[in-house]
């Protein structure tokens, strides 16, 4: 009777696919319609939840790599070889013009089962992703060229930082694993599984928790051990700059290094418009209604209601319009770190002052400051010896010290150590 019922439940799955029914085409539908062809006899459904909660949407889980995909229970060999197998096909369909530069399909209203993934091909890696950036930086660094987004960082949870700190303890009195699995996670914290996949997300988003195996990063180790409940404004100072400058996290980072420069006042309903007209055709309608509100919504909450309100960086006007205020109460020794992070990600250890302060993903960028206040912030650094700031050829430029690294520079605040 099960077997009928499973079968049953597949050829409606089908039926409504063909029939053009709104709902199938959301993204977890979509997939489970795929997997139904490469596993059989078994109940799909959760498995292609899963894999939505992991990669964010169905363009980033069929842009996945063959052994991302494999390190998901429950993904095997066919599945892997079905979704890169369309992955290839979606690749070929988007590059593949006729010698007219039109698209080589019969009938162009017909509806498209995927949208390309905005990084699959060389003309889309070369155009920013949301928005144009200043004329005189490169559309994407080379970095950003090869990093896969990730739409939905917070899987329509806010950011309670109490349940964070709920995870981080465990990861923390769990140190030495190599992996540690959502079942242990959720078993020991107390919380739903869809609470654990959002709190790993959103901890790896910030950096302090390495995605896949859900242990902390170096500097998740230190903020468990120094400031587990991520209180201290040098920690919020860390957090927002590795979740605001993280190319990876598309709303987040649009919002920071994009959105608030180019609408500097505007509404959440706003917000909300400014995403559903830039990620068009980067994923689904129903995506696209259903999770840019969800992750716009995150962002707002965490920065005016939970921790990230101690900073003020993203304040709320009478009229309801969201704003930024320029932030310059850094900890000297963290923002050092943001430094010696941005650049030594970029493979340099000199970079001019002028560009990285327009340049998306900075300091200066993520928290608001115009070039003369991030040329002042640097002069105090260079004061304390802990980088060079000098002008050759009338430019400006930070020259790494060699012995300091990002991780070095937060063990020394978080331990109260001289460098």
């Amino acid at each position: 009777m099960a077997e009928k019922s499973k079968a049953g439940h597949r050829q409606r799955l089908r039926e409504r696919f063909l029939a053009g029914d709104a709902e199938s085409r959301s993204d977890e539908m979509l997939l489970e319609l795929l997997l139904t062809f490469a596993i059989a006899r078994k109940d799909v459904r959760p498995l292609a939840q899963e894999l939505i909660h992991v990669f964010g949407s169905l363009p980033e889980v069929l842009s996945a790599s063959p052994n991302e995909l494999s390190k998901v229970k429950g993904v095997g060999q066919s599945s892997v070889a079905l979704l890169k197998a369309i992955d290839s096909i979606r690749s070929y369909s988007t590059t593949h013009k006729s010698k007219y530069g039109q698209d080589k399909r019969l009938d162009s209203t017909e509806p498209m089962l995927f949208e390309a993934s905005p990084e699959k091909t060389e003309a889309e890696v070369e155009r920013p992703a949301l928005s144009s950036q200043p004329k005189n930086i490169e559309s994407k660094s080379t970095y950003q060229k090869s990093a896969r987004r990730k739409f939905q960082v917070s899987n329509g949870y806010l950011l309670e930082f109490d349940q964070l700190a709920r995870v981080l303890h465990f990861l923390l009195e769990n140190r030495d694993a190599r992996k540690i699995n959502r079942k242990s996670l959720r078993e020991n914290t107390g919380l739903a599984d869809r609470q654990v996949a959002s709190l790993i997300s959103i901890g790896a988003a910030m950096g302090l928790i390495q995605p896949g195996c859900q242990i902390l990063t170096p500097t998740g180790l230190l903020i468990a051990q120094h400031d587990i409940f991520i209180e201290k404004r040098s920690s919020l100072e860390w957090c927002h700059y590795a979740g605001a400058s993280t190319y990876r996290n598309l709303v987040w980072f649009e919002i920071f290094n994009h959105l608030l420069i180019e609408e500097p006042t505007m509404t959440q309903e706003g917000w909300n418009k400014y995403f559903r007209f830039r990620l068009d055709r980067q994923y689904s309608g129903k995506t696209i209604k259903d999770h840019v509100p969800k992750e716009v919504r995150f962002v707002i909450d965490a920065y005016l209601e939970r921790n990230f309100s101690k900073l003020e960086i993203l304040l709320l006007s009478s009229d309801s319009r969201l704003y930024r205020r320029r932030y310059t109460s850094f900890n000297r020794l963290v923002f050092s770190a943001m430094i010696y992070d941005f650049c030594t990600s970029r493979g340099a250890q000199l970079f001019q002052v002028g560009e990285m302060a327009v340049m998306p993903g900075s300091p200066a960028l993520v928290f608001g400051l115009d070039p003369a206040t991030f040329r002042h912030q640097i002069e105090a650094l260079h004061d304390q010896g802990w980088l060079r700031y000098e002008t050759t050829h009338n430019l400006d430029q930070i020259r790494l010290k060699p012995g300091f690294s990002a991780i070095k520079f937060l063990t020394a605040h978080y331990k109260n150590e001289k460098l």
